[in-house]
């Protein structure tokens, strides 16, 4: 009977770490799927020229969708540094920052809060064009050195 008190007592307390873990999986998923959504904006906003007020709310909107919050509480910085580098920063609320709140003797307010994310992306120039083919369709390529290399292992002694 005492260890059926003891688990009882302490079966809360474990629970409380593996949710604590699946609250921040699920975190580290969203912040990179946003990570992911800010690369392929800023890809797509240099190699096609967009990049505009619409984009940026498109992107907004996406993000807004990723960490399942409103437009309006997601703030994006996007700074191009050089030609080849941005620098981004995204805020976002977090919601609950703790599994287990209440067990732990935080109240809902003390357990929202907001998260940065803060990188670089290098954009890799556009591909040069293609190098002309050194042989023309009408011509053959060199063929293999039979021959020569006949050649050559009589000449070595």
């Amino acid at each position: 009977m005492k260890q059926f008190i003891v688990l009882a007592a302490v079966l809360p307390m474990l629970l409380v770490f593996i949710a604590q873990f699946s609250l921040e999986t699920v975190r580290a998923l969203r912040m990179n799927a946003a990570e992911d959504a800010i690369r392929a904006f800023c890809i797509e906003a240099s190699y096609f020229g967009g990049g505009g007020t619409e984009e940026s709310a498109a992107l907004r909107s996406k993000l807004s969708q990723i960490f399942r919050t409103d437009a309006q509480n997601v703030f994006v910085t996007l700074i191009q540094t050089d030609e080849s580098h941005i620098e981004y920063s995204i805020s976002f609320p977090v919601g609950d920052i703790m599994a287990g709140a209440r067990l732990m003797g935080l109240s809902p307010a003390e357990n929202q809060g907001r998260a940065e994310i803060n990188g670089a992306i290098v954009i890799a120039p556009e591909p040069p064009p293609p190098l002309p083919q050194p042989y023309s369709q009408e011509e053959e390529p060199p063929g293999p050195l039979d021959e020569s290399a006949d050649e050559l292992l009589d000449l070595v002694p």
